[in-house]
């Protein structure tokens, strides 16, 4: 009789284990069939809603795509504006430089000319002291 239980008990262990992944699967499957259903209805709405306001959405879009054409088109002009400034001022910085240049060897010009003059002045006065 032990093992007539035995059989018994595993026969009934298997067909309950059976049973509750039956009743697991279909709880599953219906929680996914639901969840299909809400996302079927959802999406059906929002088909809905777009064709009944097709018009004010494309009317919409023009006008974003419209005003975002306009700041590209400022931007763009903004930036062609920087550009032509950046080689305005790269041109007259280099003008600037080459004055400053111009201008040190002036100076130094100047300067060397006047100390050759000073000395052969002094030069010239010491000569005449010792001749006189």
């Amino acid at each position: 009789m032990e093992e007539s239980r035995k059989k018994l008990l595993i026969q009934s262990i298997v067909i309950g284990g059976i049973v509750g992944s039956l009743a697991v699967a279909f709880k599953s499957k219906s929680k996914m069939c639901s969840c299909l259903s809400s996302s079927y209805e959802k999406t059906t709405e929002i088909l809905s809603f777009v064709n009944e306001n097709r018009a004010e959405i494309i009317g919409q879009l023009k006008t974003t795509s419209a005003k975002v054409t306009k700041a590209m088109d400022e931007t763009n002009r903004d930036l062609k504006a920087i550009t032509e400034n950046i080689k305005h001022l790269k041109n007259s910085s280099s003008q600037m430089i080459s004055t400053v240049q111009e201008t040190k060897d002036a100076l130094i010009n100047m300067y060397v000319t006047g100390k050759q003059n000073f000395e052969a002045e002094a030069n010239q006065k010491l000569e005449d002291e010792k001749n006189a």
